[in-house]
């Protein structure tokens, strides 16, 4: 199968500042993917470059075999459209309440009334929040609630990939928990894509068929999680906590 996601030799740059160079890799149908690294290596640099925010200094960033670069920007909108977003911190509208959070993207794509209902309770059902929470305010949400109800949003459009940028961050470690098994579950019942960027062990260790390690302004490693944690690499020792020996 063709991939979903690919860099090709790819250079990017923040504030005019080339932060990585010469990366390399795909997301392929069905599969999720993490993104990972020291913090400020560029990760969340690199998805602003997926969905078109900025072009590469250099190489070709393809989204579903197109060439982001080179296209106007409505068609970039159209295939925008194809991706949801679970940003870090949820990223709720405070003035909304839960349903119109979470029905927003389906409001901006210009659905009907009468689609958007049931669209918005299934999104919720698989994010494992009950209809009785369509009402609240996210300022009634605890921290873990937040992240699912960001989880609806990026799903209510049934999208072909998810973009996942620190969903467990800041998280406890039952309620981390608890979302890694609700993400497991529904890749593993609707084969779910995406790309994932975390900190977080336990997430890319019990999420990812692969991992892409980036620092020191390049790609450090990618393939199975336990394949990279075995390599020798101090930058990867350092990343797995292994310096000290043990299990992170």
């Amino acid at each position: 199968m063709d991939p979903i996601v690919s860099f090709e030799d790819v250079e990017v740059d923040y504030d005019g500042r080339s932060v990585l160079k010469d990366i390399c890799f795909e997301v392929k149908p069905g599969e999720i993917v993490g993104l990972a690294g020291p913090s400020g290596s560029g990760k969340t640099t690199l998805l602003r470059h997926l969905i078109g925010l900025k072009r590469p200094v250099r190489g070709r960033i393809r989204l579903f075999g197109e060439p982001i670069a080179s296209l106007s920007p409505a068609s970039q909108r159209l295939l925008r459209r194809r991706i949801g977003v679970l940003f870090q911190g949820g990223a709720l509208l405070s003035s909304l309440n839960v349903f119109g959070n979470v029905a927003l993207p389906l409001q901006e794509m210009g659905f009907p009334d009468f689609w958007v209902r049931p669209m918005v309770s299934l999104a919720l059902s698989l994010a494992g929040l009950s209809p009785e929470n369509a009402a609240r305010m996210p300022s009634e949400l605890s921290g873990g609630m937040v992240t699912r109800v960001a989880l609806a949003r990026g799903l209510v459009a049934e999208p072909e990939l998810l973009l996942l940028d620190e969903p467990t961050a800041g998280l406890d470690p039952i309620v981390a928990d608890g979302f890694i098994a609700l993400m497991g579950d529904l890749q593993k019942n609707l084969g779910i894509t995406a790309l994932m960027i975390s900190h977080d062990l336990r997430a890319l260790e019990r999420l990812c068929h692969r991992l892409v390690l980036v620092g020191d302004g390049r790609l450090i490693a990618q393939g199975r999680f336990e394949d990279i944690r075995q390599q020798a690499d101090p930058r990867i020792r350092a990343f797995f906590r292994l310096d000290g020996g043990g299990r992170p």
